[in-house]
């Protein structure tokens, strides 16, 4: 979506044009589920997150001032609402019986690569798991995701490379695989 697209969307939708609203929604809704993922870990929790971040966006689009940033403020209305239900999430765990599942499968060499390679980036820091849901897993741009989080282009490139360097450190650690960077 062009800029002056969406700056006419945003102030139509600040007007109350709910069409106006949906079209970014329709744009925006896989970022908003990606930045939530990468706090929350799961994918309902982050469709959640990302239902919630849009609602409260359309109650309250009439409060933001400046059109250009929309969608800084639509992406750190996510993680807020995100970091909330984390926390949430965290303090009822210990009251909560987690349900057990047996796996009829035989877990396949495929199954515990994709394993390590989310638990090695759950623990990532938040700023380098956000940049690495949205390039990898949203196929986002640089200059996307510079635009998604208001961060510069230098910043976008430079979380991304320590993410890559942390990831394969933490590969070679566990003897996985064999890391090229």
């Amino acid at each position: 979506m062009e800029k002056n697209d969406e700056i006419n969307l945003v102030q139509a939708a600040s007007k109350g044009d709910a069409d106006s609203f949906s079209r970014l929604c329709t744009q925006y809704y896989p970022v908003l589920v990606a930045i939530a993922y990468s706090q929350l870990s799961d994918k309902d929790l982050a469709e959640d997150a990302a239902q919630e971040a849009l609602f409260v966006a359309f109650r309250d689009i009439s409060k933001l001032k400046n059109s250009d940033l929309f969608v800084s403020w639509l992406t750190r209305i996510c993680r807020n609402i995100s970091f909330d239900m984390a926390k949430k999430r965290k303090r009822d765990e210990h009251i909560r019986l987690e349900n057990c599942e047996i796996r009829s499968k035989e877990k396949t060499q495929d199954d515990n690569c994709d394993e390590i390679l989310r638990n090695i980036i759950a623990k990532l820091p938040l700023k380098s798991k956000e940049v690495v849901f949205l390039k990898f897993y949203n196929k986002l741009s640089y200059e996307e995701i510079s635009t998604v989080l208001g961060i510069s282009l230098e910043a976008v490139n430079g979380r991304l490379r320590r993410a890559k360097k942390l990831i394969a450190k933490e590969l070679n650690r566990q003897d996985s695989v064999e890391v090229e960077l």
